[in-house]
């Protein structure tokens, strides 16, 4: 094993972070060089320690240098880079170091060195401090470009279906859950049944919509907020603007030829205002679910496509004006208002609400999140090195979205899976409906919060109180804006290097 770390205390010490990830450990022989910023260099260290099995998956070991190599160590300054390389001996060989931190205990120094790389065997890795860099600026071109090209053979693009955001073809091994990660899944899974059978036998047979209340026990689920309210018009509004579809009430600056609703039919509502009046107060505003028209739908199921006319009231509560359950007007297909029968009108708002699911389902959800990042994830990989700063920045966002979005197309959105045994649309009308949306989408628009929210007139803090959804967000993206832009900054510093992203001969162009 060459010179192991054994023996006296140490006044310099070798972290080395296993990941925790499928095959990570080692049994291979693993050697380091420990480098200064005056280019002085340490001997190569064998990082061994006697009757231990080191490099464990998951694991941090610590290795002191040896006594007889501390002058090659106590004469480097501050360390810059280290060097470190493994072979292919032993049964296991593969390895997925996580980082590697050298501490001078003398000092109080500590160097950490982000790796998050598989290393081959017998290529010399070189890792700088910190690890982060501009590619026109690294000095280890080479490696850089082999990592790229072998994370192109793994993370290779693919449409799943037609019109379907770009995602990975196959999922790379690196996507993968950690055991633990699945066997929670598995356990949650387990106790789901159990509670599903203990309701089946407490719950008895529902007959009406008050029989639904039997399912929430005080020894399974909690009786929801919302199970006293559910048909309320005041929860019916606030479910647009803080609720899962929260991205599509917009300001009301004209009423749409399509939905023909009058100042007689509204008056009523309308707190002694004309329709125009409302308008020009701001207090009038609409959800369009065109989108949704002419989608296909499982036999003998329908799906509406409706509109719906919303106010706010002098207590500042939005409130339903005006319900149409499909896009063009007609004797069969009637305005609903909460001025007709009570049943009736609870109905129309469940069968709105049942459209608006599916948009949410389908869009909100898995398209515009789920989908639209993994093609961003596959091209952060493909086009991105580890050390660039740009992956460094969103990697922590990417943990285990490919591995999510796979089981979930596996186990929901699959033939005969969850979509189509529950929703009205099915696979097919779900699939329709993402490539629609996402045909329509653009990143500085709807993937802007500020631009999207000046889209649908309602950037002003002051139309549409109670719209918790916006004001709580706009402070998020404030705060991310602001912190992103200072880290950016941080390496592209000047007008060369902001130039460089245009002339694409570094990458980032390219991803």
């Amino acid at each position: 094993m060459g010179n192991c770390i054994t023996g006296p205390s140490s006044e310099f010490v070798i972290y080395v972070r296993t990941g925790d990830r499928r095959n990570a450990g080692t049994d291979a022989n693993v050697r380091i060089i420990l480098h200064d910023a005056n280019n002085h260099s340490s001997e190569k260290i064998t990082l061994d320690n006697f009757f231990r099995n080191d490099f464990d998956r998951g694991k941090m070991d610590q290795f002191r240098v040896p006594s007889k190599q501390l002058h090659s160590v106590e004469r480097l300054g501050k360390i810059a880079r280290i060097e470190f390389w493994r072979d292919d001996s032993g049964l296991g060989s593969d390895w997925y170091v996580d980082k590697v931190i050298v501490e001078n205990r003398k000092t109080n120094d500590l160097f950490v060195f982000p790796v998050f790389r598989w290393i081959r065997p017998g290529w010399h890795y070189i890792i700088k401090h910190l690890d982060t860099s501009l590619p026109q600026f690294d000095e280890y071109a080479d490696q850089r470009r082999m990592e790229l090209e072998e994370k192109r053979k793994t993370y290779v693009f693919a449409q799943k279906a037609p019109g379907m955001p770009a995602q990975v073809k196959s999922m790379p091994p690196d996507e993968q859950f950690s055991n633990e990660y699945k066997w929670d899944i598995v356990k949650t899974k387990i106790q789901l049944i159990a509670t599903s059978k203990i309701v089946m036998l407490t719950s008895g047979n529902w007959e009406s919509l008050k029989d639904l209340r039997n399912v929430y026990t005080d020894h399974v689920f909690n009786l929801p907020s919302g199970a006293d309210r559910w048909s309320n018009d005041l929860f019916f509004g606030l479910q647009r603007l803080n609720s899962l579809n929260h991205s599509l009430i917009q300001l009301c600056t004209k009423i749409p030829e399509k939905f023909p609703v009058n100042d007689i039919m509204l008056e009523p509502l309308l707190e002694g205002l004309t329709i125009q009046q409302a308008i020009e107060q701001k207090r009038l505003f609409i959800c369009d679910l065109k989108i949704l028209e002419g989608l296909y739908v499982r036999p003998d199921f329908v799906l509406c496509a409706p509109m719906a006319l919303f106010f706010v009231d002098s207590e500042k509560q939005l409130r339903p004006l005006a319900i149409q359950l499909f896009q063009e007007p007609g004797p069969d297909n009637p305005i609903f208002l909460p001025t007709d029968h009570s049943l009736t009108w609870a109905l129309v708002k469940m069968w709105y609400n049942s459209a608006d699911a599916a948009y949410h389902q389908s869009l909100t959800h898995l398209g515009f999140t789920h989908l639209l990042m993994e093609g961003v994830v596959v091209a952060t990989h493909r086009q991105l090195s580890q050390s660039h700063p740009i992956f460094k920045l969103l990697a922590p966002h990417f943990l285990y979205l490919i591995a999510i979005n796979s089981r979930g197309l596996e186990l929901l959105v699959s033939e005969n899976g969850w979509v189509d045994k529950t929703m009205n649309f099915g696979i097919k009308g779900m699939f329709e409906l993402i490539r629609r949306g996402i045909e329509m989408w653009r990143l500085d628009l709807h993937g802007t919060l500020p631009e999207d929210l000046k889209q649908r007139g309602l950037d002003d803090l002051s139309v549409l109180p109670g719209y918790y959804f916006r004001d709580d967000a706009l402070l998020h993206y404030k705060a991310i804006n602001k912190y992103v832009k200072a880290y950016v900054a941080l390496y592209y510093d000047t007008p060369e290097k902001l130039a460089e992203i245009v002339r694409s001969r570094h990458g980032l162009q390219n991803w």
